[in-house]
């Protein structure tokens, strides 16, 4: 399922922001901030809460930063049954999903908030573009 959402216009740099109070080296495969499972940002408050109403409650969440390059690898979220990624900006790349023996890729725009079941792999290709890509991921309380 994909959403659409307003995004406030600064939302991009309060979260590379974040990622420079915070850096990680994850040997080339982008940027992730800690976990969060609550709210503590007051810039980030009325997307949090669009996510929410759409979605429902949010167990853990986290922003993610792919300079170019960069790339998340396969992966699953096993444990929650529903997951989604919020696209903050996207210069470029794909996400990529497995489930089983069925393959498929989704492109995904700027605002939008991709859903999909927790036990699908995905990954996320290099972005091969000169700028950031930024998104925001969440996993949802409930089965």
């Amino acid at each position: 399922m994909i959403h659409t959402l307003v995004l406030p216009a600064d939302l991009a740099q309060h979260i590379v922001n974040e990622r420079r109070l915070n850096p990680r080296d994850r040997d080339g495969r982008g940027w992730q901030s800690v976990n969060y499972t609550s709210q503590p940002f007051a810039w980030f408050d009325a997307v949090y809460q669009q996510v929410e109403q759409l979605e429902g409650s949010i167990d853990s969440w986290w922003f993610n930063v792919n300079a170019p390059g960069e790339y998340i690898n396969w992966h699953a979220h096993v444990r929650w049954a529903k997951v989604a990624v919020l696209y903050v900006t996207v210069p470029s790349g794909l996400i990529e999903f497995k489930d089983g023996a069925s393959y498929w890729c989704e492109t995904p725009k700027q605002g939008e908030l991709l859903v999909f079941p927790g036990k699908f792999d995905h990954r996320v290709r290099p972005n091969d573009s000169t700028e950031q890509r930024i998104s925001v991921a969440f996993n949802f309380k409930g089965k």
